[in-house]
Formats: C-alpha cells, structure tokens, sequence
C-alpha cells in the first residue's frame, strides 16, 4: 500500500469511528411547536447527529478521488527491474538528463490534484495515531521497503570502486571490481572485473573482464576477455578473447579469439575459431577455423578452413560482385560467390561464380568458374563457361570458349576451341587445332584430328580412320564464332562460297 492509500484509509476510519450515543432526553419545545411532533428520530439514525452524517457524507467524496487518484499513479509507475534495463541493460551509455527524465515519477494532472490536496492535509491533521492504521512515514521508514524509488544518476567515481551491483557514471582511475553486474557510463582506467556481467557505455582500458559476458558500446585499448560473450559496437584494441562468442559491427584489432566470431567489418590480423564471420569486409591476414565466412568482399592473405566461402551465399549465380582478393582459399570446400583474385583456390570442390583470375583451381571432385583465366583448372571434373588455360580432369567441359589445351581421362567439350583437345571423346562444335583422342567431333575443323573414328561435318573427308584433317572457314571469316559462321553461309545464294 503506497503513501497515498495510507492516508485516505486514516482519514476514513477517523471519520466512520464509532461513538456510543448520548442519553435520551426530550428536547424542549419551541414556541408554536405542535405538542404531537416528534422531536427526536427513532431508528439507526438516532445515533448519528445530522452535522456528524453530513461530515462523513461530505469526506467520503474526496477520499474515493484520493483513492482513485493513488491507484493510477501506482498502474502506471514502471517497476525498479524496468528502470534498470532502460537505463543500463545492453545499452548502458546514456545521459544523465535522459536518466533523470525516465527517472523521474509521474505527476498527477492539476484536474486530479487540487481537488484532493484540502482532503488530504486535512485527513493528515485530523487523523490521530489510535485510528491511523498505516505505517508511519519518518525518516527511518523512508529507508526501508516503504521508500520512494530513488531519482538520481548514478555517481562518479575515481581511483578505485569495489561493489555488488555497482552503478557508476563516470570512472577514471585504477579498476572496478563486481560481484555480480558492473555497469558503468564511461570507464577510463586499467581494468573492470565482474563475475557475471559487465556492461560499458564507453571502456578506454586495459582489460574488460567478466566471467559470464562483456558489453560495450565503444571499446578502446587491450582486450575483452570472458567464458561465454563478449561484444562491442565499435572496437579498437587488441582482440576479443572468449570460449564461446564474440560479436562486434566495426573492429579494429589483432584477432577474435573464440568459438564463435562475427564482425560487420574486421580490419586487423586474424579471425580464429570454429566459425569465423564478416557481414560486410574482412581486411587483415587469414581467417581460420571450421567454417569461415566473409559474407561480403574479403582482401587478405588466405582463408584457411574445413568451408570457407566469401559473398552472401555458398553457391550464388553468376553476376554477383563481391571478391576475393589474396593467395589462397584452401579448404574441403572453397568457394567465392563473385569474383576470385589471387593465386590459388584449393579444395575437394572449388567454385567461383563469377571469374577466376589466378594460378591454380583445383578441386578434387570438382573445380568449377564462370570464367576461368589461369595456368590450370583441374578436378575431377573441370568445368567453366569460358575458360583461358589448361583444363585437366576426368572430364574437362567449356561450354562456351576455350582456348589453351582441354585434357580428359574420359573426355572433353568445348562449344569452340582454339588449342588442343586430349581424351577419349573430345567433342567441340568448332575446333581450330587438334583433337586426339579414341573418338573426335567437330562440325567446323581447321587443323587435324588423330584417332580411331574422327568426324568432321567440312573436313576432307567427313569421317576417316587415323587421321582427318579439314581447312574450315578462310578469309572474312576467321576468328568469328561457329554459329555467326553459318548463319553467314545460310544468307548466301548457295551456302558454300566459303570455299
């Protein structure tokens, strides 16, 4: 029950307090009174004089808007807990005057105030202590549970601060050590120390130290350090070192060191851990763990893992522009939904969706590219749209241009070929160099086919033993692709003037 309702209850029993009635006595008659007119009432109201009722009638009224009026402000009053997680919870760093403003109790509107105020000062000098049943508000109660929730900010500290659940605002000095959860508007020393939770708006210092999870708005200095969390929204500093997670939006360090990592940006050295992330850009040497995954552009030395992917998805269509930029990705499965530039992309299955421009692909049971520009692209299968370079692989596959030379244990296709086709099957619509294999096909060959059965549909001959050869299309023609070759010769009165 709240000060108010205290007050109003006194007030009411003061009033309605029983008193026995005065002996009956016949009152005397006034000159003219008819001698047959009672003068006094029987019944209940005999013991209520007519002045006492109407004073009760006349308080009921504002002690009820008293009543009422308490009870509002008490619904609407937000709770300690509430208060607490506004003003610190995962956002510790406010202003003093936002904290007093949310601090602050609510204020009656002037319509409910003044009509109670008379009511209730009266109600105050009336009462006395027998008919007041409520607890007495000196200045010793006032420190108990019956106290007001306190308004002020939380205060300024220096040198050292050691407490339970301490609530500073500003720190400058040596250390701050909690038991349980330290929360501190501004932190400039050498180290905070809680044993569950540890919360800063802004931490300039050595060392953020918890056993259960850190949290920062804008960390600047040495490291974070817990057993299951740490976070900051902008970070700079040495690292983040936890068991389990660590979490930041812009990071400036040496390393993540954890379980979990993820940054939106990481400019530094080294994301270390089971599952290594950026959102946005991953700037420094290596990311290393299990998974690691640059959702956005990665530049740096390598990515080094079980699965390691850079662009938002692991296998993306072909368009999208994010890169990869360094020496390696080297992993059991690499891939780059964008554009891939460097020396090496190595795993069990490689693929760039967009171009590989870089030394080697390889992929054991597949190495994949939308345009590969390189020495070599070699798997299991090696396919790409266009490829410049070496393809080599249980089958090598360009369905568009290749030029360089296509190596297939089983067998190879190009749409159009400028260079060699080595395997047992070498297929191409258009070939300018020379086919080897068990079995060769071309619609348009200028060069020699070796092999068991070759076919070419305007070589000398169009099938032979051994060897074929064909003299394809001359002049105006060369270098143009197969299909703009024959759709000029079907514009042609006769179709042949090719040769």
């Amino acid at each position: 029950m709240t000060y108010a309702h205290g007050l109003a209850t006194s007030h009411f029993l003061g009033l309605c307090r029983f008193r026995p009635p005065a002996p009956r006595r016949r009152p005397r008659r006034s000159v003219g009174e008819s001698r047959h007119e009672p003068a006094v009432r029987s019944g209940s109201m005999a013991r209520f004089p007519p002045m006492r009722l109407n004073h009760l009638l006349a308080s009921f009224v504002p002690t009820a808007l008293l009543l009422l009026s308490a009870s509002q402000a008490h619904a609407t009053q937000p709770s300690q807990v509430d208060k607490d997680e506004a003003s610190f919870g995962t956002t510790p760093a406010r202003s003093k005057a936002q904290m007093q403003v949310q601090s602050a109790p609510p204020q009656a509107a002037p319509s409910q105030a003044m009509p109670v105020a008379a009511p209730m000062d009266r109600a105050v000098e009336t009462t006395d202590s027998e008919s007041y049943s409520g607890p007495s508000y000196d200045s010793d109660t006032r420190r108990s549970s019956y106290a007001p929730i306190a308004s002020d900010p939380p205060g300024d500290w220096a040198v050292l601060h050691a407490g339970l659940r301490p609530k500073l605002g500003t720190f400058g000095g040596i250390a701050t050590l909690a038991l349980a959860h330290a929360r501190t508007e501004s932190f400039y020393g050498g180290f905070s120390l809680s044993a569950v939770r540890n919360d800063a708006g802004t931490h300039i210092g050595l060392a953020q130290i918890a056993l259960g999870r850190n949290l920062s708005d804008s960390f600047g200095g040495g490291m974070q350090v817990s057993i299951t969390e740490n976070r900051a929204r902008n970070f700079i500093g040495i690292g983040q070192l936890s068991l389990a997670y660590n979490r930041s939006l812009d990071m400036t360090a040496v390393t993540q060191l954890g379980a979990f990592n993820r940054a939106k940006e990481f400019n530094g050295v080294t994301q270390l851990g089971l599952y290594n992330r950026t959102d946005k850009s991953f700037v420094g040497a290596t990311q290393l763990g299990v998974f690691t995954h640059s959702r956005g552009d990665f530049a740096g030395i390598a990515q080094l893992g079980v699965v390691n992917a850079t662009g938002p998805k692991m296998f993306g269509e072909h368009g999208d522009k994010h890169q990869f930029a360094g020496i390696t990705q080297a992993g059991v499965v690499s891939t780059v939904n964008g554009n891939f530039y460097g020396l090496a992309q190595v795993g069990a299955a490689s693929f760039t969706s967009n171009n590989f421009r870089g030394i080697v692909q390889f992929g054991a049971l597949g190495a994949g590219a939308g345009s590969f520009h390189g020495l070599a692209q070699t798997g299991l299968v090696a396919m790409s749209k266009e490829s410049v370079g070496i393809q080599i692989g249980g089958g090598a596959i360009a369905l568009e241009e290749h030029t360089g030379i296509q190596i297939g244990a089983l067998g190879t296709y190009a749409k159009s070929v400028d260079g060699a086709q080595i395997g047992i099957a070498n297929l191409a619509d258009r070939v300018r160099g020379v086919q080897i294999g068990v079995f060769n096909h071309a619609k348009s060959l200028r060069g020699v086919q070796i092999g068991l059965a070759n076919h070419a549909e305007d070589g000398v001959l169009p099938w032979t033993a051994l060897l074929n050869m064909g003299f394809g299309d001359g002049g105006e023609d060369e270098g143009r692709g197969y299909d703009e070759q024959r759709s000029s010769a079907a514009r042609t009165p006769s179709g042949r003037d090719r040769f």
